[in-house]
């Protein structure tokens, strides 16, 4: 079965401040024993992850170190994430199928996706990235670098960029062929690399963010995936989606995303996303589309196996 999982951000650091690259190789590690079942089934699996907490820790390492090194554009904050946090998912993945004796090989596609301007993937059409700020160094950054701040009460001013809707991934027929291979890729974190073509067709990154829940139903349709899932904290389900019933496996179809956007219309944007994705998906020919914490994943296996779709 061609599955393209999609794997929040928050799930690969640790929730435990100061836990460095040590907690989020330990987190990172405990996702990968949540698929096991997946992994075990040998399911042509595609693996997209979010990369926030990531590209905040990037931005915010410039900033303490802004007397001394250069700071980074966004688009090379997610190149540098996308690299990372691929290589601790496809080097955990390898030692899983090392220890259970499978040959099974591992890749990490650095991708770009082509992002439209004028098309927001929801509004408001920005997000807060980075450290807070006090109001006189915002003040500075917006007239030194020409950065847009948003208050958040408690914090301080943080950045805000544009959050642009996908409408191409770049690498996407390398990403297909290598799973048509049989391997096991890692791509698009982040949403991808936000790029567009100048007037002489060369790609140029883009200072903006992209929502990882429309590149992966991009990549669901461009691969011809028969389930979509997107993977998110138990908690941040409950929270956001399930309150009632915090354990049911959260299947979604046309009929409840309709009804959430119709009654909730202050649903959270990273929820309203993940439905409209999901949505897109189902009905491009999609089979299967689910919202799921990480220790459902063994009961997801379940129902796969037994052919209940």
């Amino acid at each position: 079965m061609r599955i393209v999982l999609a794997f929040d951000g928050e799930l690969l650091v640790s929730p435990v401040p100061g836990s460095g690259i040590t907690g989020q190789r330990e987190a990172v590690a405990c996702v990968v024993e949540a698929m096991d079942g997946l992994l075990l089934a040998g399911h042509e699996l595609v693996i997209v992850h979010g990369n926030a907490p990531q590209v905040g820790y990037v931005l915010l390492r410039g900033e303490a170190a802004r007397h001394i090194v250069h700071t980074l554009p966004l688009d090379i904050c997610g190149a540098d994430t996308q690299g990372a946090t691929g290589y601790m998912l496809q080097q955990a993945l390898h030692n899983w199928f090392e220890r259970q004796g499978i040959h099974r090989q591992v890749a990490t596609v650095l991708t770009q996706v082509v992002v439209e301007d004028n098309k927001p993937v929801s509004e408001p059409a920005h997000k807060g990235i980075g450290p807070f700020f006090d109001y006189d160094r915002a003040q500075g950054y917006e007239m030194t670098r020409g950065w847009e701040f948003e208050l958040v009460t408690g914090h301080g001013y943080q950045r805000v960029v544009p959050c642009l809707t996908p409408s191409r991934v770049v690498e996407a027929g390398l990403i297909k062929r290598l799973s048509q291979l049989g391997v096991l890729v890692i791509c698009a974190g982040g949403g991808g690399i936000p790029v567009r073509a100048d007037v002489t067709g060369n790609l140029v990154g883009v200072e903006a963010v992209v929502d990882k829940s429309q590149t992966a139903t991009l990549l669901a349709q461009e691969l011809e995936a028969e389930a979509l899932i997107f993977v998110s904290a138990m908690e941040k389900i409950a929270r956001g989606l399930i309150a009632n019933r915090p354990n049911r496996l959260l299947k979604v179809d046309i009929t409840m995303v309709d009804n959430y956007l119709q009654r909730r219309p202050a649903l959270e944007d990273g929820w309203r996303n993940k439905l409209i994705a999901s949505a897109n998906f189902l009905l491009s020919g999609g089979k299967d589309a689910f919202i799921v914490a990480p220790e459902q994943l063994k009961e997801l296996n379940t129902y796969f196996q037994k052919g209940k779709r």
